[in-house]
């Protein structure tokens, strides 16, 4: 019994030397793999990230991913530190997402000219670096913009640099064909966009994507709660039949807003 103590104690050891060590995607004999947490003011724009986030709670967390056999496509442990003690907080198992910058401006936008003239605005096409396209349409809701008046756009140039935005509009005809203009404007802290160049412009439907969304449906957030020295643990499983993309990453809200992200993992289908 004495030497079965013994060895119970050394392998605990063992086990917290393993989860204090910091690294990106450190793997064990195990397969077990450890992941970065980052303040949200460190990957999200501040306004509206960085409200509530806990210097160097970064560095005493801990997010742990097993890719074990069978109907479970991946474990995963969030051990937390440096939190506020006996403190509830919510996780999100999300989509992965785009460090800021850029902002992700993908999506189905509305923006209005002048105060007056209403242009639709698809962007269907955004890159790593920032760069966009996608197509558009004036007037606004009434596409395929083949009546006289009318003219379909295509949207070229596109290019977010931290919260600045450009891009080119092109008229295809049948109104004004060929005429085209580049626009810059700023993107607001809640999302939308608006500039001054070359005359007034905003949008009035549409928002920059700050949270990717939920990986999956199937896994809805979750609470955890700190002890009185500010840690904490949960854990997760993504089974096979949930999993819905390669990439995913977990957020970690406290007053309803985002103080921990995740580096993004990969989640690797598993055949059971």
């Amino acid at each position: 019994m004495k030497k079965l103590a013994i060895s119970l104690a050394v392998a605990m050891v063992a086990l917290c030397v393993a989860l204090s060590s910091v690294g990106v995607a450190s793997v064990s004999d195990a397969g077990a793999q450890t992941y970065k947490w980052f303040l949200s003011a460190n990957v999200m724009p501040v306004p509206p990230y960085g409200s509530v986030d806990i210097p160097d709670s970064d560095v005493a967390s801990k997010l742990i991913v097993n890719r074990p056999s069978g109907a479970i496509n991946a474990t995963i442990t969030g051990v937390m530190g440096g939190l506020t003690p006996d403190t509830t907080y919510t996780v999100y198992l999300s989509k992965d997402y785009m460090p800021y910058p850029p902002l992700n401006v993908m999506g189905t936008w509305k923006w209005l000219v002048l105060g007056t003239y209403a242009h639709d605005l698809v962007i269907d096409i955004e890159n790593p670096d920032g760069t966009f396209s996608g197509t558009g349409g004036y007037p606004a809701g009434s596409s395929p913009y083949t009546s006289p008046g009318q003219t379909p756009e295509t949207i070229t140039g596109g290019q977010v640099t931290g919260d600045q935005v450009t891009f080119t509009t092109t008229y295809t005809g049948p109104y004004n064909p060929g005429y085209s203009v580049t626009v810059t404007g700023t993107i607001a802290a809640n999302g939308t966009m608006s500039g001054t160049s070359p005359w007034e412009w905003h949008t009035t439907s549409g928002a920059v994507k700050l949270w990717p969304g939920l990986y999956t449906s199937a896994i809805q957030p979750f609470t955890f709660t700190t002890d009185d020295t500010g840690s904490g643990s949960w854990h997760v499983n993504i089974r096979a039949k949930d999993m819905l993309g390669s990439m995913a990453s977990v957020w970690i809200n406290e007053a309803g807003a985002t103080m921990l992200i995740s580096q993004n993992f990969p989640v690797v289908q598993v055949t059971p």
